[in-house]
Formats: structure tokens, C-alpha cells, sequence
């Protein structure tokens, strides 16, 4: 397999690379890693080509198909499954899931905060992950460049207006630490954590933008 034979993004999220080798999964037995906002499978080809099992759904079906084509090059022993669907839509439809890994990566600034918290409580209420699952989350900062660009919906909540990054029309929520862990905390129960600060400068439309994220890692029961 070729890089340029890879449809989509061609390599992990840097912040989920640093987190897969830190937590050692390169040595361990094969799990079960869930990702909500999968994309092509782009992270999730990580923990595949390490022989652990794959779950991603994505709202995107052109995504969703490049996942599918992509694992196939991959040509790995352990299952993948990849679903076109919004993430309540996934957890509606799916129990008892019980999975090891439950990654939820730049995805939840596209959801109000109440959706984000419905959603947390339907997960835990369908045992999508098991008691004692290793968590990695990473959501936009109020400090990320996007923040209070557009329409306010609810506090730290936007509807986009900025056509820089194509995201017009899309909901930007952004968060302050403490409130982040303090929603996981209640809802998921999150201990053992670590929470980074991830500061980044990108070029979007030939303008430098300043990118500003939290990333946690730990455990949730």
C-alpha cells in the first residue's frame, strides 16, 4: 500500500498518536475502540494495523466509503465496521456495544452543549463502553480563533459565519477546561485524567489562524 493510495486524510490526529503510544496500546491484546466523527478512518487506522477491532460512524457517506476502501488496503486480521449515521442516531439503534476505547475527537464543537450531554448519558445508558474504558476526547478551547464567530446560540455556542474554514452554517461550541471535566465528570465519571492544552497555528484560504484545543485522557465507569 502507497500513501497516495489512501483516500481522504493520510495519517492519525498527532494529539491521538501521542495518546495510543502513551497508553501502550502498541503492546497490548486486541480491543475494542469506538470513534464518533471518524472521518475516513484516518485515526482508527492506528489501533487496526495494531490488530485491535474498529468501530467509527460518521454523518458523511462519502467518508464513511473511503474508510471502508482504505481498510481494505490496510489488509488487517481484526473487524472494522464503519456507519454513516449522526452519533444519537448510532447510539439510538446500538447496546451492549461494551467497548474498551471510546474516542471522541474534534467532533462534540458541532453539538450544543445539551446534545453533547444527551448524548454522554444515552451512551452510558446503552453500554456502549464497558465499566472502566480508557476515554480520549478532543474539543475546541474558547481561545480556538473560530470562538464568537457568528450568530450566538447559547454561551460559548455559535452558529459559523466564517467562510475561511468552509464551515458556514456549522455549529462552533467551544469550552473552558474546568466545565469540560466537570460535564465528564458527572456523566461519565471520569477519573484517573490528564487534560493537555494543544495550541497550533494552520493556514486556511492563505490566512494563518490560530488553533486552540483541550485534549483529556482517562477513565470513565
Amino acid at each position: 500500500m502507497k500513501i497516495s493510495e489512501i483516500k481522504g486524510l493520510k495519517y492519525p490526529n498527532e494529539s491521538f498518536i501521542k495518546y495510543f503510544f502513551n497508553m501502550g496500546f502498541q503492546n497490548s491484546q486486541s480491543k475494542k475502540f469506538i470513534e464518533f466523527g471518524s472521518s475516513n478512518g484516518n485515526n482508527l487506522a492506528l489501533p487496526y494495523q495494531y490488530n485491535h477491532q474498529v468501530i467509527g460512524i460518521d454523518i458523511d457517506p462519502i467518508l464513511t466509503q473511503f474508510a471502508n476502501d482504505n481498510f481494505k488496503l490496510y489488509e488487517g486480521e481484526s473487524d472494522f465496521n464503519f456507519y454513516t449515521q449522526d452519533m444519537m442516531s448510532f447510539i439510538n439503534n446500538h447496546k451492549n456495544l461494551n467497548v474498551d476505547v471510546f474516542l471522541l475527537p474534534n467532533i462534540i464543537n458541532y453539538l450544543s452543549k445539551l446534545d453533547f450531554i444527551s448524548f454522554l448519558k444515552l451512551s452510558r445508558e446503552k453500554n456502549i463502553y464497558k465499566d472502566g474504558a480508557d476515554f480520549f476526547l478532543r474539543a475546541r478551547s474558547i481561545k480556538d480563533f473560530r470562538f464568537a464567530k457568528g450568530e450566538k446560540l447559547e454561551e460559548n455556542s455559535y452558529c459559523l459565519d466564517d467562510s475561511i474554514t468552509g464551515e458556514d452554517g456549522a455549529i462552533c461550541t467551544c469550552y473552558q477546561e474546568f466545565e469540560l471535566i466537570d460535564i465528564l465528570r458527572e456523566h461519565l465519571n471520569l477519573s484517573s485524567f490528564k487534560v493537555f492544552s494543544h495550541e497550533s497555528q494552520n493556514l486556511h484560504s492563505d490566512i494563518i489562524v490560530n488553533n486552540s484545543d483541550i485534549v483529556i485522557w482517562g477513565n470513565i465507569h
